[in-house]
């Protein structure tokens, strides 16, 4: 795991303390999880940090259940784009409606909120899949709300992020149609962590959560070999 520039809120990383308080968290979050130890530990070590993070890895590799899963522990929402070519900063950060300012004039009270916004608001995980799809102005927007935690939106003001906001990206590192090359100046404000796929252990694993045969109908003999043979 690489990381790019502080951005946490206190200029420094998780203390010992910190990550002692988080065992029982992560212990919670791991029970929903297979397998994904390491990279448990090293998501929440660094959403302590107050930094944001840069997840790579192909599709299928537990990325968004495991955001899914600490964005449930913690009672934070999960704030969803999609990265892709029709990404704009107007629809990153929001717009005003277009009916309201021809009655009204513009005014924050007729601004609809971005999903960027939302998150800042709501103090949310903003996860945004295929981090590498957006066009470079698009992801440009992000580089304030990293670094400091604020959006200054013309004729609405300065938005203030809550303390629990966080920028989680994924991007598929393989996969090199339709995607950009990200600047170093949004790999500065990322922690990176590599995702790959699992053992043929944690797969067995993953099929028997994922899909359970009725035991009344399967024996568990039976179904032991069933799933081993799915994931072969």
């Amino acid at each position: 795991m690489s990381a790019g520039g502080d951005v946490s809120g206190n200029g420094r990383g998780p203390a010992r303390g910190d990550l002692a308080r988080l065992a029982p968290t992560r212990a919670r979050i791991a029970a929903r999880v297979v397998g994904r130890e390491r990279e448990l530990e090293l998501i929440l070590a660094a959403v302590a940090a107050g930094r944001d993070l840069l997840l790579e890895g192909p599709p299928g590799t537990s990325k968004s259940t495991l955001l899914r899963a600490i964005t449930a522990e913690w009672g934070v929402p999960l704030v969803f784009v999609e990265g892709n070519a029709d990404l704009t900063p107007a629809k990153l950060i929001g717009h005003h409606n277009p009916a309201r300012v021809l009655r009204e004039d513009y005014s924050a009270a007729n601004f609809v909120d971005g999903p960027l916004l939302e998150a800042m608001r709501e103090g949310g995980f903003l996860y945004i899949e295929e981090f590498n799809r957006a066009p470079e102005d698009t992801l440009n927007t992000l580089l304030t709300a990293m670094a400091e935690r604020e959006v200054a939106v013309p004729r609405v003001g300065r938005i203030t992020a809550r303390p629990t906001f966080r920028v989680i990206a994924t991007m598929n590192p393989f996969d090199n149609v339709g995607t950009t090359r990200l600047s170093t100046s949004v790999h500065d404000r990322l922690c990176r962590l590599a995702v790959t796929y699992q053992d043929s252990g944690a797969e067995r694993g993953i099929v028997a959560l994922r899909a359970p045969l009725p035991p009344g109908e399967v024996p568990a003999g039976l179904a032991a070999v069933l799933v081993a043979d799915a994931v072969r």
